[in-house]
């Protein structure tokens, strides 16, 4: 059973060679929303006033 609260690093642990589909689907869902922070950080910012 996965936890909703677990973290980047234990779903990055994970031997997806072995992993159930809960598992994989999981570990994609942890990579998309560390990709997202990463992109939002990176994104530029509009002026405002335009």
């Amino acid at each position: 059973m996965i936890v909703a609260g677990q973290t980047l690093a234990g779903a990055e642990c994970l031997d997806l060679a072995d992993a159930t589909p809960e598992e994989l689907a999981y570990h994609l869902g942890a990579v998309k929303r560390s990709l997202r922070s990463v992109l939002q950080l990176l994104a530029p910012v509009e002026e405002r006033g335009r």
